[in-house]
Order: structure tokens, then C-alpha cells, then sequence
């Protein structure tokens, strides 16, 4: 069963651990950011479905004991994707927010089904845009995408975001798209409805409407 209120998320943490961001949330704080709880949720379903894979694996006669631990590891496994399932949907606090600005972009992106991949720049030495459409080295007339940067690094937090500047490539040449107002030092307070808004951009860039 889906959780759907943040008592019953509190609800399905509290027997899961006795320390740490999962304990500290059981125990009634609602963190500004959920990227601690997200991480430490992700990696407790990654060592229960590992372990369920063992006892899938695992070889022998028929033993009631065995297919009760099996049935209990399932019933762990199903509670902690529920409850990480609801804490992926949580909204943080942008000021304070941990996760990476480029987590929103490429989900928007996803939901928007425009491809999107991580572009590296050698003359930085780092991962430092996201590609935004087919990318093609060498782009001919029938080829577009979009450099999707900004001016930190790739993986910074949303509460260090300073804003997005897209720009379009073709066949003709690379052309100004979108830019975030005040980039490179838009306010974080934006961040939801700036990313919205590159999105939407972007999207109708590349796949305009007949």
C-alpha cells in the first residue's frame, strides 16, 4: 500500500533503525532536505533485496524456516520502497536542500521524454553541462541539441545553484536559448520555477509543435 501522509511515513520508519536520518525522521523532525533519508533508505533496500537474492539462491529441501525468512525479507523490502518511493516525492527546502541541482532537470527532462546525458569539457577537466537532445559531434541540418550549464560544478547542491544557461546547436552554429534572470547569481529561492522554466524551453526547442 502506497504512504500517502508524512504519519504514516514516520509510521513505517520507526521500526527500521535506531540511529541516523531514518531514527531521526521516526522520531518526528522533517529534515529541510531529504537527501540524507533518500541515501540511507536507498542503501537499506539495496542489502535487503541483496539478501533476498541469497535466500533465492540458496539450495536444499523444503524448509519451512527458510520460506518464512524469505516472506519476512519481502515484507522488508516492500515497506522500505514504500516509504523511499514517498520520501522521492518530498519537496526540500532550497536554501538548505543537499541534493543535486541537476536531480530536478533530468527528471523534468525524463517526464518531458527529451534525452539527456552528462557532457564532459576538457578544458575544465570536469563533467560540466547537461546535453539535452541527440547529441552529434558533428551536427548537420537535421540535428539539434542543447547544452544545458551553469556556473558551478555539475554536482553542486541545489542550495549552492546559481542559475541555468541553455544553449541550442545545429548545423548553423550554437545560438542563445535560455538563461536563468541574474545568471550566474539567480537566487536559489527560484530554483523550482527557473528549472521549470528551462525545461519547458528546452523541450519546445527541440521538439517544436506542428
Amino acid at each position: 500500500m502506497p504512504i500517502t501522509t508524512p504519519e504514516q511515513a514516520r509510521h513505517a520508519a520507526r521500526d527500521m533503525s535506531a540511529a541516523g536520518p531514518i531514527a531521526e525522521f521516526a522520531d518526528g523532525g522533517t529534515p529541510p532536505c531529504f537527501a540524507r533519508l533518500r541515501l540511507a533508505l536507498a542503501g537499506m533496500r539495496r542489502e535487503s533485496l541483496a539478501t533476498a537474492a541469497e535466500l533465492d539462491m540458496a539450495d536444499g529441501p523444503d524448509d519451512p524456516l527458510m520460506e518464512r525468512g524469505k516472506e519476512e525479507v519481502a515484507e522488508i523490502s516492500s515497506a522500505i520502497g514504500a516509504l523511499l518511493a514517498w520520501v522521492e516525492e518530498q519537496l526540500c527546502q532550497v536554501e538548505f536542500c543537499e541534493c543535486r541541482a541537476d536531480r530536478l532537470l533530468r527528471r523534468l527532462l525524463e517526464e518531458a521524454q527529451v534525452p539527456g546525458q552528462t557532457g564532459y569539457s576538457p578544458q575544465l577537466g570536469r563533467n560540466s553541462c547537461i546535453i539535452a537532445g541527440r547529441f552529434d559531434r558533428a551536427p548537420d541540418e537535421r540535428t539539434a541539441y542543447v547544452l544545458i550549464e551553469h556556473q558551478n560544478h555539475i554536482d553542486h547542491a541545489v542550495q549552492a545553484h546559481r542559475g541555468w544557461r541553455a544553449r541550442m546547436v545545429t548545423a548553423a552554429g550554437v545560438a542563445p536559448l535560455y538563461e536563468s534572470p541574474g545568471y550566474p547569481m539567480t537566487p536559489v529561492s527560484v530554483y523550482r520555477e527557473d528549472t521549470l522554466a528551462c525545461v519547458r524551453v528546452v523541450t519546445n526547442a527541440l521538439y517544436p509543435s506542428a
